[in-house]
């Protein structure tokens, strides 16, 4: 579950397809959940704002990078998303689709667009974390923090709010975490270069769409218990 990182606009790989890429060589019978399977296209009628839009939406119907085959394509990330608005659907989403884990990538647009502080942020993936719950008392959760992007003269706060933001969510999710319903973070400002890893200053590139791909998979497959992953391939 996402934003513009995760969705992916039309012609990527995406991130999600790597990832994909990577629990299938290690045998991991992974399925993606979500209403939608397709990247973002920016030359289709938009959705009005609010909910999320239903499956099939032109919008998020857009194609991967030609001649990659990606059947298994579902997910629940879409362009312009902010977490204080996913909390208010996740619990319906979750009812809806049963994941067994949800894989999060939010809080950029937040902070970006002045929505949210790191506090109102913070106290947002607590409630997301709860509805996620309310849903399915059992589902592991995997948390990315937020990416840094390169500086924006007209956002001078940002640099600041995601570094204070990404210092307090690993105390959050530890004491959201729990043996019945695990809570882990993928630690995306660590690893995510958005001068080398972005086209455009903060979505991925192929770079950055294997940086991402890798923190989740090595997240999940250790949390699961499972093998660690092999390098993600380009």
């Amino acid at each position: 579950m996402g934003d513009s990182i995760s969705q992916g606009r039309e012609g990527d790989h995406t991130w999600r397809y790597r990832l994909s890429r990577s629990l299938a060589r290690h045998g991991v019978p992974a399925r993606f959940a979500g209403p939608w399977r397709g990247t973002w296209v920016p030359s289709a009628a938009q959705p009005p704002g609010g909910r999320p839009a239903p499956p099939g939406h032109p919008a998020y119907a857009g194609p991967y990078r030609e001649g990659l085959r990606f059947p298994d394509s579902r997910h629940y990330a879409c362009w312009g998303r902010r977490l204080d608005e996913a909390k208010d659907n996740i619990a319906d989403a979750v009812a809806e689709h049963r994941p067994d884990w949800l894989m999060v990538a939010l809080g950029f647009n937040d902070l970006a667009w002045g929505v949210c502080g790191p506090d109102r942020l913070l106290a947002a993936m607590d409630a997301f974390v709860h509805q996620a719950r309310r849903a399915a008392p059992e589902i592991g959760l995997l948390v990315a923090d937020v990416v840094h992007r390169t500086p924006l003269e007209e956002h001078p706060h940002l640099e600041r709010d995601v570094a204070a933001y990404n210092r307090r969510l690993p105390a959050l999710l530890r004491g959201s975490s729990t043996a019945r319903s695990p809570v882990a973070q993928v630690g995306l400002g660590v690893v995510y270069d958005a001068r080398t890893d972005s086209y455009d200053g903060v979505h991925p590139n192929e770079l950055g769409e294997i940086k991402i791909a890798r923190a989740f998979a090595e997240v999940f497959l250790g949390t699961a218990a499972i093998r660690r992953p092999a390098p993600v391939p380009g």
